[in-house]
């Protein structure tokens, strides 16, 4: 009887086999399709995820309220658990953080068995948090002889998801072997809480297969089991992850690999979830494979995005590797805006030249009539201030552009993508492009009206008149007075130049009217001042 069982596993073993070396060979054409299929999927998930995160924080608000409203400390206890195993996707120290709120309430509530299933699931998780020794120390002191049957499970469970965080980082070599045997050991005795024909007890299965370096059997248990794991998005997760593993080096079943990593990916966007690593490597196979726009998106976001989950210390990817797909990006955009900014120079130039030519024509007619000249002179004075205006802040604007393309490309070179995106974020390098832009504009305005500010004053009520900062600045509402006089006087276009809220243009304008002798002639007095 037993031999004939065993022959029934071995022949199980070589289906599972002939299953995984079968897998990924339909035709070109059907592959092509179905690879268009995910990538349309893909942009829809990538489209949605924002609100889907939304949701995803929405429900975990929910949680923490009825939590803190539980009436008994069991559904307090088991919400604090939902909660921070909900937080170990996404952010292990809330999950740490919950899972202590749940052993807190399990003391308090005198509930020692809770107490310690808590405890042990603590323990479980602290490696990935750089806590192994005392991990280990507080596990290990746990006598399982004495564990209420009710824990046992829990307690093997807990075994296997600590000895195989220990395992990961460790090459090679004495301590892994020890951490590889206790994970073993640990492996084949939760194996024996769940029913033989179990998904549960399949995907053990095929972890147990991995370890034991039966990487053929370890997939092809995965593959098997993939669809009855519909309930368990971390245990598809990882299942995918290993099929991933075992197909990336294998040409031959390269529509395997893309097919697997698309679905883990979409596995996880559904639920709001972004793996960075994850996101990389399909960014890169879908440029591989023409579709670099999405290959870009997902190479982006994977940057934009910190991996604080429990799986952070063992899937760090090399983000210097895939900055240049980025990076290139940025180069054809920075020569798009060198373009634009060469063709805003020509227009410049042919409005100067226009200018000119105007001037020599007025020339000619100046002798006709002095009122005529008197006219020409005004405006020629006032189009000369506005062209050296003009050009002084195209040639700062194309400066400001030039510096800011030089700081991309110094932080996209050294990998500090994340610093990048902080100072884009925070708005602090534009407010010094702002700053930079007015001290010239203040400096530009003043060297061409040097007078402005003393034929002002003689406009204003003697005793109120206006200060500026220094010989080289104007203050906010000389600021505004030296825009109208260059004819802009619309509070909404000041408001868009300056920076300023609307209110804030108005009180300075009604500031500076109160001070005026004559306020209803004022902007009319202002354009005509040398």
């Amino acid at each position: 009887m037993q031999s004939v069982k065993h022959v029934k596993e071995m022949v199980r073993k070589a289906l599972l086999i002939v299953l995984v070396l079968l897998c990924g060979t339909l035709p070109a054409l059907s592959e092509e399709k179905a690879l268009r299929q995910f990538v349309d999927s893909l942009n829809q998930s990538l489209d949605r995820l924002e609100s889907v995160q939304k949701e995803r924080e929405l429900m975990l608000t929910d949680l923490k309220t009825m939590r803190l409203n539980a009436s008994s400390p069991s559904d307090r206890i088991a919400i604090g658990e939902k909660i921070g195993r909900a937080y170990l996707s996404s952010n292990l120290d809330s999950a740490v953080l919950y899972m202590r709120l749940a052993h807190s309430d399990a003391n308090s509530a005198g509930l020692n068995n809770e107490s310690l299933r808590m405890r042990m699931q603590l323990y479980s998780l602290l490696p990935s948090i750089g806590i192994a020794k005392e991990a280990v120390d507080k596990f290990t002191s746990i006598d399982y002889e004495t564990l209420d049957p009710s824990l046992r499970r829990s307690y093997w469970l807990s075994a296997t998801e600590l000895y195989n965080s220990l395992q990961i980082p460790y090459p090679p070599g004495l301590y892994k072997d020890v951490y590889m045997k206790l994970t073993k050991q640990a492996l084949d005795s939760l194996i024996n809480y769940y029913p033989p024909e179990s998904a549960i007890a399949s995907y053990l299965a095929a972890h147990r297969h991995l370890f034991d370096n039966e990487e053929n059997l370890a997939v092809a248990n995965f593959a098997e089991v993939l669809p009855r794991l519909e309930g368990h998005r971390e245990l598809r997760d990882v299942a995918m992850r290993h099929i991933c593993d075992y197909y990336v080096d294998k040409p031959q079943h390269r529509q395997a690999y893309l097919t697997t990593l698309m679905r883990r990916a979409l596995n996880n966007l559904n639920e709001g979830i972004v793996r960075p690593a994850t996101l990389a490597t399909i960014g890169e196979e879908l440029i591989n494979e023409g579709y670099g726009t999405i290959g870009r998106r997902c190479i982006r976001l994977a940057l934009e995005t910190a991996d604080l989950s429990y799986t952070s210390p063992y899937t760090t990817f090399d983000r210097a590797h895939y900055a240049h797909f980025v990076t290139n990006e940025a180069l054809t955009l920075r020569r798009a805006t060198w373009l634009w900014i060469i063709l805003l120079v020509i227009a410049v130039g042919a409005f100067v030249f226009i200018t000119h030519r105007l001037r020599s024509k007025l020339k000619a007619a100046e002798a006709r009539t002095d009122t005529l000249k008197a006219e020409y002179d005004s405006w020629m004075q006032n189009s000369l201030r506005t062209n050296q205006n003009l050009i002084s802040l195209a040639f700062m604007s194309m400066e400001q552009n030039k510096d800011f393309s030089v700081h991309v490309m110094r932080k996209l070179k050294a990998g500090q993508v994340k610093d990048l995106f902080v100072d884009v974020e925070s708005g602090k390098y534009i407010q010094q492009q702002k700053e930079k832009y007015f001290a010239e504009f203040d400096a530009t305005f003043l060297s061409t009206f040097p007078n402005f500010i003393e034929n002002l004053n003689k406009l204003i009520i003697p005793g109120k008149e206006i200060t500026a900062p220094s010989a080289e600045s104007l203050s906010p509402e000389l600021r505004i007075a030296a825009f109208m006089k260059l004819g802009i006087s619309d509070s909404a276009r000041l408001s868009e130049a300056l920076g300023l809220s609307i209110n804030t243009i108005y009180t300075y304008r009604n500031r500076l009217r109160s001070r005026l002798a004559d306020k209803d002639n004022f902007e009319e007095n202002l354009l005509k001042m040398r």
